[in-house]
């Protein structure tokens, strides 16, 4: 991630991996007891192995997260504490979801109508949503506790809550009613245009993104404003098209297996863009990345279809030649205005890309001897061809 395998300049050239570590270490130690009363909320009959597992499987992905987004450039360890924190609660809702806990599914959908202001905080729901309902309370708690710009709060949870959690959840109970009709391809004549356009809205990235930058500000008050950054038209394009896509390219390829109900102890089946070879789908989410190019359009849902790891190394690669050429192609005075934001932006592909990397280590290498660390190095390097010719031979040639 370090070595900037996208945009060759997301990090510092030199980062001081000890400085990092112990920033780790710091940010963990009060990461966990805040964490585990929001799990003990929202989980209150699970066992304390239960939790341990939850805690160990989620905690050190949110708080290496926010350690490596910030670079070492925070010093602030409670309010990163506090940004760990709400991004685990999101990493288990999501978790619980895709693992078919429809009681979360719930507990989203009544926080999400909460946030539109469609439902009291006081209504009730029944049973086991109302816990895990509590339990994600402790995001918005969290994001009080370290954001100092008040007009800021609201764009920040409604990127956790509507963009992600949401959309999410309706992704799950699609999912759902897809599977229980027999993967029909009728399931498609109604449905690719929404089930494109959420998977690539729920990726995550201006959830997390939103909550760093927040710290961001508050150390300097010169930066813009999320009000600001959301209103900006360019800048929000590159960011629900080029980058939402490309972090949902890089989550689906290695949850690919998960998805298909491989792994049952880790997930229930759910779509994925690389488990659905059906074109209308593939259309429409090619189209919401951005891509109106018919020869490349087609090139690409070629390869999502057939998804051999020659297709992914093909669709990873056109993804980060997408990013930097639109990048690069952002008017100066946006670049100049929102930097840091954008920088931000940058390291969080970084480390979906890597993230994706490893959990094909994770999952792959226990059966394909072939996946090796060497191997994935190789699939790192040959992200950075950035040579001019690269877009017209991928129009052609997967």
């Amino acid at each position: 991630m370090w070595n900037n395998p996208i945009f060759g300049d997301s990090y510092p050239l030199e980062i001081k991996a000890d400085q990092m570590l112990a920033q780790v270490d710091r940010i963990y130690s009060g990461f966990q007891e805040s964490f585990r009363a929001a799990l003990k909320e929202g989980l209150p009959d699970a066992s304390p192995n239960d939790l341990d597992e939850i805690v160990n499987q989620v905690g050190p992905k949110s708080v290496a997260f926010c350690a490596s987004i910030s670079a070492g450039e925070l010093k602030d360890t409670e309010r990163l504490q506090n940004a760990a924190v709400a991004i685990a609660v999101l990493y288990w809702a999501d978790q619980s979801m895709d693992r078919g806990d429809d009681a979360m599914v719930a507990a989203v959908q009544r926080v999400a109508a909460e946030t539109r202001g469609m439902a009291a905080a006081s209504d009730h729901i029944p049973g086991a949503a109302a816990f895990r309902q509590a339990g994600l309370r402790h995001i918005e708690r969290m994001v009080r506790k370290l954001n100092e710009h008040p007009e800021d709060t609201p764009h920040i949870l409604r990127a956790i809550y509507l963009d992600i959690l949401d959309n999410e959840a309706r992704v799950r109970n699609l999912s759902r009613e897809y599977f229980i009709a027999g993967l029909s391809p009728s399931f498609w004549d109604e449905h690719a245009d929404e089930v494109a356009r959420k998977t690539i809205v729920d990726s995550g990235l201006m959830s997390a993104l939103t909550l760093i930058y927040s710290i961001y500000r508050n150390h300097d008050k010169s930066l813009p404003s999320l009000q600001e950054v959301y209103q900006d038209d360019i800048l929000m394009k590159l960011v629900r098209e080029r980058f939402n896509s490309a972090i949902r390219v890089f989550d689906d390829w290695g949850d690919r297996h998960i998805d298909n109900a491989q792994y049952p102890q880790w997930g229930v089946f759910n779509i994925n863009v690389f488990n659905q070879p059906d074109r209308r789908f593939l259309e429409r989410f090619t189209f919401y990345s951005g891509i109106t190019d018919t020869a490349l359009q087609g090139s690409l849902m070629s390869a999502f279809s057939h998804a051999t790891e020659e297709d992914w190394l093909y669709i990873a690669r056109t993804y980060a030649f997408l990013l930097r050429d639109s990048l690069a192609s952002l008017p100066q005075p946006v670049k100049v205005k929102y930097e840091v934001f954008l920088t931000l932006c940058k390291r969080t592909l970084e480390a979906g890309f890597v993230n994706a990397v490893g959990d094909i280590f994770l999952t792959e290498g226990q059966e394909d001897k072939n996946v090796t660390p060497d191997s994935l190095n190789a699939m790192l390097d040959a992200l950075q061809d950035t040579s001019s010719g690269y877009l017209e031979a991928a129009r052609s040639n997967p």
